[in-house]
């Protein structure tokens, strides 16, 4: 969830039953509501919505609302805890309200008077308190705070101090793709948590969220039903934009019948830091225009046997790697770009199979002679291609640009990769995979320099 300063902040609302309520440029959007809720909504009453929030049982949701009379109201349901509803009822309506219901009956609620909570993680109490002195925010007041099961938390302040968790408490692994979007995002040269725009976690099921940043990239994870919804959420997020035909996609093996998001539209150029707590802000900067670049027939057809291949062995770990010995799992959709940087493969991964081997740049490419890269080379445990290898490789998708070498990275993040090797193998495919990076790192900053 998320607070702007302003009453019509964009919101997605994640309740049971694969059901959601929404709102942003578009519109308010809605499915499989609590049926108290639908009625308010359906009936006329509710002129127009500020925010809304599901919780994880039946009747249970907020609404802060414009009524019939066009006077502020806030409304909810009935199996809300107590102690919540004594607040709300206290409360003057207002537009800037705030709220989300997560698990177990853990609350918060807060407008520029007053804050309330219960039963949170407490890591993510800890993190409030901290925001908090005696003589007010320290911090800033909550700007986003949202949670679900097994410890999965992001929490901002109005100043950009950021937390947060995985999930996965007690080695469960439930919140995969969030972990993974976490640490692609983290991995990224130039990114702060500071400019996320909007995080909403599932209170109810595992692993479904959305996270959009202020540069257009985002991710998200939700049951297939509800996939356009999700969709046109994050593309009218900041402003109300045309349809556009959806861009191709790379299937791959994912639990629990969801589909995962990941696109980007722009670049983000500010500090990383690696931990979970931000004071930093900077200011984005347009991202260079792509190189020019024509490949030749040789090379492209060498880069594109070797680009299938290395997607085909990629979603076969990710099959084996998400595998569950109950249900067999089903695909998974990432859209990474405008133009994907791995081919489709139609090659059926069944229950997959983890990597025991690196996809090396085939040996007709890795040709450079300086001195110091065939001395690199020259090591059979090394990459086996320096970074003028793999800029050959890579310009010969067609596709080589700034943006699109900032997305052909995220592959290569050695914890990432990691987690699709056999366990015998998995330190060296973590230092291979760091070697890939570290070339594709350089050739982003060289791309960036052109501009």
């Amino acid at each position: 969830m998320s607070a702007n300063p302003g009453s019509s902040a964009p919101f997605f609302s994640f309740g049971l039953d694969d059901g959601f309520i929404s709102k942003n440029f578009e519109g308010l959007r809605y499915r499989r509501l609590p049926p108290s809720l639908n009625d308010l909504i359906t009936n006329g009453n509710v002129l127009d919505v500020q925010w809304a929030s599901l919780g994880p049982i039946p009747e249970s949701w907020i609404l802060s609302f414009t009524d019939s009379t066009a006077k502020q109201n806030l409304a909810w349901g009935a199996s809300i805890p107590r102690r919540l509803q004594t607040h709300l009822s206290k409360l003057t309506p207002s537009p800037f309200l705030r709220t989300f219901l997560g698990p177990s009956g853990s609350y918060i609620v807060w407008d520029a008077s007053s804050i309330r909570w219960a039963f949170l993680p407490a890591t993510l109490e800890d993190t409030l308190q901290s925001w908090l002195t005696p003589s007010g925010w320290k911090a800033g007041p909550p700007r986003i705070v949202t949670w679900g099961e097994e410890d999965a938390f992001f929490a901002m302040s109005e100043y950009g101090d950021v937390a947060y968790r995985l999930g996965g408490k007690g080695g469960n692994g439930e919140w995969e793709i969030w972990k993974e979007t976490v640490e692609e995002w983290r991995g990224e040269s130039g990114f702060v948590w500071s400019e996320v725009a909007y995080i909403s976690i599932d209170p109810v099921t595992t692993d479904q969220f959305v996270a959009i940043r202020n540069d257009g990239t985002w991710a998200g994870s939700i049951d297939d039903s509800n996939e356009t919804a999700l969709e046109n959420f994050v593309v009218n997020f900041f402003r109300l934009t045309k349809k556009k035909p959806r861009p191709e996609s790379t299937p791959q093996p994912q639990t629990n019948n969801y589909h995962q998001y990941s696109q980007s539209y722009s670049h983000s150029n500010s500090q990383s830091r690696a931990n979970g707590e931000y004071h930093q802000r900077s200011k984005s900067q347009p991202h260079p225009r792509p190189a020019e670049t024509k490949p030749d027939t040789v090379t492209q057809a060498q880069y594109e046997s070797w680009a299938t291949s290395t997607a085909s062995s990629f979603a076969s770990a990710l099959a084996a790697n998400t595998a569950s010995p109950t249900h067999k799992a089903p695909k998974k959709l990432q859209v990474r770009s405008q133009s994907s940087s791995i081919p489709a493969s139609s090659t059926s991964v069944g229950q997959g199979k983890l990597l025991s081997t690196f996809p090396y740049l085939p040996t007709s490419v890795t040709t450079c002679k300086l001195p110091a890269c065939a001395a690199q080379k020259s090591d059979p445990s090394s990459l086996r291609a320096c970074k003028h290898d793999v800029e050959r490789l890579l310009r010969a998708s067609g596709l080589y640009s700034y943006e699109w070498l900032r997305q052909e990275r995220i592959r290569w993040h050695p914890d990432r990769f990691g987690r699709m090797c056999e366990e015998g193998w998995r330190d060296e495919g973590r230092r291979l995979a760091e070697e890939m990076f570290k070339c594709i790192d350089t050739l982003i900053g060289e791309a960036r320099g052109r501009s």
